[in-house]
């Protein structure tokens, strides 16, 4: 008996998806609950206290300084960058100039005739010139690198501020008697048994300037200056001798706002009428011809300048001011001088013509002035003081150049005419009584220039200051009187050479004969010799 056995496998089932998603989503949510309280902690914000005023303010003022230190840096930066720029530039000038001269010599040199020394001296002579040139403008620039360099000059108010200057040695001898060894005006009588010259020298015509330009001001553009100088004080001790120890005294200052065709200016300078002086650095701390034709004497002033243009080259120039002169060479009651006693001032006025060549840094000027002023001595002793005036200066070509002044009035001792006299004491010849009367003069200086190169020039110059003799009839002369007061007459020649090696250097012999002559006698003689030396800064 067979069997048989049948297999058929048994199909298992599937476990259940529903119990083995179960664990997997335990974790799921374990994980989703987890995340949103760390959301919810990060999220919540945190409960700083509020800052207290203090703070707020100490934020705020660092907050300023912050910002003023950035600005401060970033002008500074720019001003840096502007200075960097412009070393760059003279310095590719300067490289231009070496090539170009670097360049010249090689031409030359290939040029030159091997077989002819002397042909190639002479060609190479200008050439010589030529490269001397190149190196002194080299020289300059390089001063003007250095000057980019260096430390400036500040002042308070932060605008520009430039010193200058001149450094003047003066050695001088006189042959004859005179007011001044230093820097002679008048010559005296010479007396027997006394000295009849003088030599020496002196460092008290140094100058020291100091020029600022200011903020702008009502459209106007705003600069000021002042130079001083040592010619100060009295020039003789208790014994009557010499001292050269200087001391320091103002020259001129001025404060002037100037639009473009109009210019205020409130300064203690020279008088408007008289705005022209002889070249000479033998006397700088009085003007040439001081006491023989130039009215120079520096005085408060308030002017007012008005500019008229005829064309590119011609112009007008309207000028007005009031003027406080001083006085000299008498005395008054009164403690002031007489213009100030007055209670008005002094009145001045100048047209001048301006044409100016093309190519030419000196004009042509032609001037005529007018001044005006009231003395005060007593209720019964007034004098009206007065003056015209007439200023040139002419360019003939390019070597020539002639200049000078003329007047003619009374009463100008104040201004330095009249051989410093305003009046002088005479005889009324009506009633016999003595009687205060204004010193009419006449005088006047010319000049000619002669310039043979940009480093040598030559000066000739002649003045004269005539207080009429009309003035003297009937004078009181009293015991103790300065013998000034009788002189009627001042004449001075004067010749110089004046010698620049280089930009601020200075050379110049100068000889001056000075006539003095009193109302009645002969002339009184004295010859000057001066040899000047300065370096200009």
């Amino acid at each position: 008996m067979s069997s048989s056995f049948d297999y058929t496998p048994t199909r298992l089932k599937p476990p259940n998806r529903r119990i083995a998603t179960l664990p997997a989503a335990a974790c799921m949510l374990l994980i989703m609950f987890n995340d949103a309280v760390l959301r919810s902690q990060t999220a919540q914000p945190r409960l700083d206290p509020p800052p207290s005023s203090d703070q707020v303010q100490q934020m705020a003022d660092i907050e300023h300084r912050l910002d003023a230190v950035t600005e401060a840096l970033t002008q500074a930066q720019q001003a840096l960058q502007t200075s960097l720029s412009e070393i760059r530039t003279l310095r590719g000038q300067l490289n231009d100039l070496r090539a170009a001269a670097a360049d010249s010599h090689e031409s030359v040199r290939r040029n030159a005739p091997a077989d002819n020394s002397t042909a190639a001296e002479t060609s190479s002579a200008p050439l010589k010139d030529e490269i001397q040139s190149l190196r002194e403008e080299q020289q300059a620039m390089q001063a003007e690198i250095t000057q980019h360099e260096q430390i400036k000059v500040e002042s308070a108010s932060k605008y520009p501020l430039r010193l200058t200057g001149l450094m003047l040695f003066n050695a001088f001898s006189n042959a004859g008697v005179v007011d001044n060894v230093d820097l002679p005006a008048f010559a005296l009588p010479r007396q027997s048994g006394s000295s009849h010259g003088s030599s020496g020298a002196t460092f008290e015509q140094t100058l020291v300037g100091v020029e600022a330009t200011g903020p702008t001001f009502a459209g106007a553009r705003s600069f000021a200056n002042v130079s001083m100088d040592f010619f100060g004080g009295t020039t003789t001790n208790t014994y009557g001798y010499n001292y050269s120890t200087g001391v320091v005294r103002l020259r001129h200052a001025q404060i002037s706002l100037d639009w473009n065709k109009t210019t205020l200016q409130a300064a203690y300078t020279v008088p408007l009428i008289s705005p022209l002086s002889p070249t000479s650095y033998a006397t700088v701390a009085q003007p040439a011809f001081a006491a023989s034709g130039n009215l120079w004497t520096w005085s408060p002033q308030l002017r007012l300048e008005r500019r008229i243009a005829l064309s590119e080259e011609q112009s007008l120039a309207l000028e007005g001011g009031l003027i406080d002169p001083e006085s000299h060479g008498y005395t008054s009651p009164q403690a002031d001088s007489p213009v100030e006693a007055s209670r008005h001032p002094g009145y001045e006025a100048r047209i001048s013509y301006h044409d100016r060549a093309t190519g030419s840094t000196r004009p042509f000027a032609l001037g005529i002035g007018g001044y005006s002023a009231s003395h005060y001595y007593s209720s019964s002793s007034q004098v009206r003081a007065w003056a015209a005036t007439a200023d040139w200066q002419i360019l003939i070509l390019k070597w020539f150049e002639v200049t000078g002044e003329a007047y003619r009035g009374r009463a100008l001792g104040g201004l330095g005419g009249g051989l410093y006299k305003d009046v002088v004491t005479v005889t009324n010849p009506a009633i016999g009584l003595p009687r205060i009367s204004g010193v009419e003069t006449v005088g006047g200086w010319s000049q000619l220039k002669v310039r043979f190169s940009p480093t040598i020039e030559t000066n000739a110059a002649f003045g004269l200051d005539d207080a009429l003799s009309g003035n003297f009839y009937g004078l009181i002369s009293t015991p103790g009187t300065n013998p000034v007061e009788q002189y009627a007459r001042n004449s001075s020649v004067m010749g110089n050479i004046i010698f620049r090696p280089k930009t601020y250097l200075i050379f110049s012999p100068e000889y001056r004969h000075v006539l003095t002559w009193p109302y009645a006698g002969t002339a009184n003689v004295a010859n000057v010799f001066t040899l000047s030396a300065g370096y200009q800064f």
